[in-house]
């Protein structure tokens, strides 16, 4: 049996965190949520559409890495809002920071879609 089977098939384990975050699109910078986290991406939440495979790269000074480059996995739109999935480009060496950020501040217990 697989360690991907069951309902929780991702590689590592989200963590919850409430974390704003901005990325240069072009000449915008523009302004994001992060919802979760694990080593292998998060979700985030921005007021703009972006579209799979779109790349930007992120400032992330608490994990000790700068740049770090998100890649769209999907999108889905949450009432003005768009619920992005995305893949970090490399993924994060451990998950050592991850627990410290999600121990100062856990996050919604809620997802996205239940707080727009």
């Amino acid at each position: 049996m697989s360690i991907l089977s069951g309902p929780e098939r991702r590689r590592y384990p989200r963590h919850r965190v409430r974390l704003r975050i901005q990325f240069l699109r072009g000449d915008a910078e523009v302004a994001a949520e992060i919802f979760n986290i694990s080593r292998s991406g998060c979700l985030f939440v921005t007021p703009v559409a972006m579209r799979p495979g779109e790349r930007v790269e992120v400032h992330l000074p608490w994990l000790g890495r700068s740049p770090q480059t998100f890649s769209v996995v999907r999108t889905r739109p949450v009432g003005p809002w768009f619920a992005v999935a995305a893949d970090f480009e490399p993924y994060l060496i451990d998950d050592a920071p991850l627990v410290e950020l999600a121990g100062q501040d856990p996050g919604p217990h809620e997802d996205p879609e239940q707080l727009f």
